[in-house]
């Protein structure tokens, strides 16, 4: 028996090409649009385990399905990393207003 380490249970290898990509992108988009429904930022987060496999079981697997295990890692720490940097951005800004304000005065 050989052993592929880079494929792992039932699912296919990902084939690396354009319609693999837009498709695991679509899949993607699809499962963060149900995350941001039902109000998950983090979906590697335990507590959202449940409410997650509640509301957005079929969009996670077709995301699963669709995508290379390295990229569904990549994509769910990146979902996080993204909310963390908007969050960061929008204090700015909001720093930034209040001290233009303060200078007016």
């Amino acid at each position: 028996m050989v052993w592929f380490p880079f494929v792992s249970g039932n699912k296919p290898e990902f084939k690396n090409n354009r319609e693999a990509r837009k498709q695991c992108w679509e899949s993607r988009d699809i499962y963060f649009d149900c995350l941001n429904k039902i109000d998950v930022i983090s979906p590697l987060d335990p507590k959202n385990k449940i409410k997650i496999k509640k509301n957005c079981s079929n969009q996670e697997k077709g995301f699963e399905n669709d995508c290379a295990n390295s990229w569904i890692s990549y994509f769910k720490e990146k979902r996080v990393t993204d909310y963390r940097n908007e969050l960061i951005q929008k204090q700015m800004q909001q720093d930034e207003q209040n001290q233009n304000q303060l200078q007016q005065k």
